[in-house]
């Protein structure tokens, strides 16, 4: 009898723990899913710099492709033997600008005007200041 007293009730019962268990199991896959949808959000973030970035080398190799074809132009050669090497077709002149040396004029000095302060006395600045409005005649 004195056992039946004493006898301990279990902590938790078979449905507390399964509950228990389900929700250790939510909070992990809510944790695993949360870190599966911050990893596919960086996958997605250097996309749009790395499209700009191959756009602006498509656009640079289109220029370089066009500056190539020039410089491999009949156009390109007769344009650099003229302008960088001198050279000039039969019938052309060449001119050439001469710089006119011209000694410069010294600029007229205007003499200052007159600083009102230096005349000024003390009772015309502080009626100034204080009032701002015309002073009065004297």
């Amino acid at each position: 009898m004195h056992n039946k007293l004493f006898r301990q009730r279990p902590l938790l019962t078979l449905p507390q723990i399964i509950i228990l268990l389900a929700a250790v199991a939510g909070v992990f896959i809510a944790l695993d899913l949360n870190r599966r949808a911050q990893a596919g959000r960086l996958v997605g973030v250097g996309e749009e710099a790395l499209q700009t970035e191959v756009d602006l080398e498509m656009t640079r190799q289109i220029e370089l492709q066009a500056t190539l074809e020039y410089v491999q132009s009949d156009d390109y050669v007769a344009a650099y033997a003229r302008d960088e090497g001198g050279y000039l077709l039969p019938g052309e002149q060449r001119i050439v600008p001469m710089p006119i040396e011209v000694t410069p004029v010294p600029t007229a000095v205007i003499a200052p005007t007159p600083d009102p302060i230096s005349v000024a006395r003390p009772w015309q600045a502080w009626w100034q200041l204080l009032t701002d409005a015309p002073q009065p005649s004297q």
